[in-house]
């Protein structure tokens, strides 16, 4: 059985966050790729790499917006880590941490079926449909924690 734990990252971290963005970067996840943008994400939000002993095999994030609303902007676990779990095991234990917030939501490409499903497994619901949300031309879905 895998046991995780999240860690918060620090500046110190910067380059396993850039490694971990790039692995994730694609039609369905846009990653933040330069210095500076990786910085201000790891001081900005809350960002956790998620470990399973010493070994890194993602990362998972939000933030709280000035009109407390919790808001996540990242799952992605590195590819030879996936389907095993480790994904589900964070989501609950970042959602245990924003358990007091009225609203917890989050967006995801409608093309990404497995990251649906796992956040439809987590309680939350498709609230509305975003066409291009990013400004990269692709539609997303925004979900909502129920």
């Amino acid at each position: 059985m895998n046991t995780i734990v999240l860690k918060r990252a620090t500046l110190e971290d910067s380059q396993e966050v850039a490694k971990i963005e790039k692995v994730g970067n694609s039609k369905t996840y846009s990653s933040r790729t330069k210095k500076d943008e990786i910085e201000n994400f790891i001081k900005d939000d809350f960002v956790f790499l998620i470990k399973n002993r010493e070994t890194t095999v993602g990362m998972v994030s939000f933030k709280i917006t000035k009109k407390k609303i919790v808001h996540y902007n990242g799952l992605v676990i590195y590819p030879k880590f996936r389907s095993k779990g480790f994904a589900k095991k964070a989501m609950f234990l970042a959602l245990r941490r924003v358990s007091k917030y009225s609203r917890i939501e989050l967006v995801v490409h409608p093309h990404n079926n497995s990251a649906i499903s796992l956040y439809f497994s987590l309680g939350f619901i498709i609230e509305a449909w975003k066409n291009n949300y990013f400004g990269d031309g692709e539609p997303r879905l925004v979900m909502l924690k129920k």
